[in-house]
């Protein structure tokens, strides 16, 4: 589908009014589809899912408290679509604490329970594949999985902070915001064709819950809870929102990696707009959704 397609579906929806608003927000998107092989079958530096991560020889394995971090995957930028908001090269690999995930009270809103490591492309040639830790137990590892790449469009979900700059949402006006989530993104669902598990690079999330954006602005912003009583200051706080930007999402394809996401859920890593143009990756926030 389009960008002038996706804005025909905003117009027969009656969004007219916020077409131009929302048209740049359309973001290219990239569909991660999973196939489980050994390990040992995907090269060194390869994009993948699950299984042992190829890290520079002075690395350490990320660690929450007392536990190694789970690997998730590795990017391979290079093999990425091009049109993505990524660099063209280096290598992006994602860890997640899923060991102490139900089993520490204090885990859930804590940024420090994910690790996003940037190796540059001129230390390639200089990464090993690593072992994964006997103490993470076999229950808290991913099977491995070769990734392909199906480059997409994506449109923001109804609850996020650029639909509620707009005015819509449940606190803004109801019947243009049922336009969007019942009318639009039904039709667009439809001719867009997206069912069962979605992992993505990039793009918007396939929320199951609700927003996102302005939860990782209020970890990271300096902000309080009771200041978005505050209309105008809730005000500031969503215009901030719109720059933490979706990285990769990972679904509960159990089949395939054994790992399923609390109740069939979902993993959502975020980051600042500024902090990824800078290749920085140490603010980076991973949000678990599910039903």
């Amino acid at each position: 589908m389009s960008k002038e397609a996706i804005i025909r579906l905003l117009e027969q929806a009656g969004l007219e009014q916020y077409k131009q608003a929302i048209a740049s927000w359309i973001y290219s998107t990239a569909q991660l589809i999973l196939e489980p092989v050994p390990d040992v079958s995907i090269p060194v530096g390869s994009s993948k899912v699950g299984g042992n991560p190829d890290l520079p020889e002075g690395v350490e394995w990320p660690r929450w408290k007392n536990d190694e971090m789970t690997f998730i995957a590795q990017i391979n930028l290079a093999e990425c679509p091009s049109e993505l908001s990524l660099p063209q090269s280096g290598l992006l690999s994602f860890f997640y604490a899923v060991q102490s995930m139900f089993k520490d009270e204090f885990f859930f809103g804590d940024p420090d329970t994910c690790c996003v490591i940037y190796t540059g492309p001129d230390q390639l040639d200089h990464i090993l594949r690593r072992n994964t830790p006997d103490r993470l137990k076999e229950e808290a590892r991913m099977r491995s999985n070769r990734v392909s790449f199906i480059p997409e469009l994506s449109v923001p979900p109804s609850e996020s902070a650029f639909l509620e700059s707009l005015g819509l949402g449940w606190n803004g006006n109801q019947k243009e915001f049922n336009k969007y989530w019942e009318v639009f993104l039904s039709e667009f669902g439809k001719q867009w064709g997206n069912k069962g598990y979605i992992n993505r690079l990039m793009g918007h999330p396939d929320q199951i819950q609700g927003d996102m954006q302005v939860r990782c602005e209020m970890t990271y912003g300096g902000h309080t809870w009771d200041l978005m009583e505050k209309p105008e200051v809730r005000k500031q706080i969503v215009n901030s929102a719109m720059k933490w930007r979706m990285l990769l999402q990972i679904d509960s394809e159990e089949d395939k990696t054994g790992i399923m996401w609390g109740d069939v859920g979902r993993i959502y890593y975020w980051i600042h707009e500024d902090d990824l143009k800078a290749l920085r990756f140490d603010r980076v926030i991973c949000e678990m959704q599910c039903t």
